[in-house]
């Protein structure tokens, strides 16, 4: 018994390491940047999530042989569960106005660091965006936004289904 689990402890370790050595750091650069967008997302009162993004999460800047096989579209990072690796894609630090942006985006992959799907993350962040400050009056034109809200409209449609209130967001707030 004790061989096999060290056997199957040392296959996960193969499998993690080879996770990480195909794929690149990030440069220091965009490791800053990652971690002024962490500390948005603590300040904004996202304790475990920063915790989970900073402590426990591996950066990668391409990626690794996994996520090599699977075909992406309009992707700014994706997330490696239960393995913890986030891959940061161009996009990420190409598109976003600001940090408060990229924030947004890890704030997403944090929900896939706890094991939730793409509907969950989606609907998560934009339930929420108003913490983070990332709000339509600011961020209404910008890429991310756009392309963000129409991926969480395609995600998490309930959201959406609002008459009364702009473009059907449930969650937008009204101003009386």
């Amino acid at each position: 018994m004790l061989v096999l689990f060290a056997v199957c402890i040392g296959a996960f370790g193969l499998f993690y390491s080879s996770l990480i050595f195909t794929a690149s750091p990030l440069t220091s650069e965009q490791a800053q940047r990652v971690e002024t967008a962490i500390s948005i997302i603590e300040k904004r009162g996202f304790i475990n999530e920063a915790y989970l993004l900073r402590d426990l999460a591996t950066f990668r800047g391409n990626d690794n042989w996994l996520n090599a096989t699977v075909a992406k579209e309009n992707a700014y990072a994706a997330t490696n569960y239960p393995f913890a690796i986030i891959t940061l894609y161009p996009d990420f630090f190409t598109y976003p106005e600001d940090d408060i942006e990229r924030a947004a985006v890890l704030l997403h992959e944090a929900r896939h660091l706890k094991g939730y799907g793409e509907e969950d993350a989606y609907e998560f962040v934009w339930r929420n965006k108003k913490y983070l400050d990332w709000t339509e009056e600011r961020y209404g034109d910008s890429v991310v936004w756009l392309n963000i809200r129409k991926q969480t409209r395609e995600m998490a449609p309930n959201l959406f289904v609002c008459a009364f209130l702009p473009q059907g967001d449930c969650t937008h707030e009204r101003r009386f």
